[in-house]
């Protein structure tokens, strides 16, 4: 690959999507890759205070980072739409896309969630999902965009 490699990592402000952009932050810093923080306001107005909410939501997650997003360039987009769709295309030319594990876990199944499903669908790059700290399975997962999905 000739451009520099990029990572898109979706954020909503859950606890997942927090150790997501973590996760995806420490994956640039190791890679060398730069970093797209992407929170989609669902609602259509782009003057709507939701987007405001979104986007101090979105610099409050990378703030919290601390020293470990330093010296990794992370920009931060809110663009409005539905996020599986919003992910997918922001993501057409990345490395990465890396989304938190929103879904539940039944007898040591995970049932992902429907945004998480639809990247898994359509992305055309690798997608890394995240769990959420203390969950009771082996770390992140990556999946290649061609891999079955129930």
């Amino acid at each position: 690959m000739n451009s520099p490699s990029r990572i898109v990592v979706g954020v909503d402000g859950s606890p997942s999507a927090r150790n997501a952009l973590a996760w995806a932050v420490e994956e640039a810093r190791r890679t060398g890759a730069s970093v797209l923080a992407v929170s989609v306001c669902q609602l259509s107005s782009s003057a709507s205070p939701f987007g405001d909410a979104h986007r101090h939501e979105l610099a409050a997650a990378i703030e919290a980072l601390g020293d470990s997003a330093s010296g990794v360039h992370v920009d931060q987009e809110v663009p409005h739409g539905q996020a599986g769709p919003v992910l997918v295309e922001r993501s057409a030319d990345a490395d990465l896309l890396v989304v938190g594990d929103h879904g539940y876990h039944r007898a040591g199944v995970l049932v992902m969630s429907s945004v998480t499903s639809f990247c898994l669908r359509h992305a055309r790059c690798p997608v890394v999902v995240v769990p959420l700290e203390g969950a009771h399975h082996g770390g992140p997962l990556m999946l290649r965009p061609e891999t079955p999905v129930r």
